[in-house]
């Protein structure tokens, strides 16, 4: 039949190209989670990353640590800005103070201040906010807009 140094081989393989793909899924879960964290932590989160033109985004920003964050009157809470660093939207969050494991979630029609639509491209999402020390946490998401 198959020379058995063959079907060694093939078998082989196979079963390293299984446990690689187990391997790379499980980094690539990892990214997507949300871990809650001891001391103060703030998330931003998409319901997916790749969106075609006009397409409702959702973002939710979490309060993922176990400390009270505070959101200032005086900054955006939530910034949408090209690659370059030009910022193409900002917002206020409703929510002035957000509680562990509190979320605030915003609907994004992909317009800009200026009320015109984005360009197909890559987009950051970021949120800042203090926390009851005054000490400043931000995170970010990427987004793409396909054309």
């Amino acid at each position: 039949m198959f020379p058995k140094g063959l079907v060694i081989a093939v078998c082989t393989g196979v079963l390293s190209a299984i446990i690689f793909g187990v391997y790379l899924e499980q980094l690539n879960s990892k990214k997507q989670g949300l871990e809650f964290i001891e001391g103060p932590s703030l998330s931003v989160m998409t319901d997916k990353q790749n969106y075609l033109a006009g397409q409702s985004i959702q973002i939710r920003i979490i309060n993922s640590g176990t400390q009270v964050l505070m959101f200032s009157d005086k900054a955006p809470k939530l910034q949408i800005r090209a690659l370059d660093g030009t910022t193409i939207f900002s917002s206020n969050i409703q929510n002035s103070t957000l509680d562990p494991k509190q979320e605030s979630v915003f609907v994004w029609n992909q317009t800009k201040n200026d009320g015109t639509m984005v360009i197909g491209g890559r987009y950051v999402v970021e949120s800042s906010t203090f926390t009851e020390n005054e000490q400043k946490i931000t995170d970010s998401v990427t987004i793409n807009v396909l054309k």
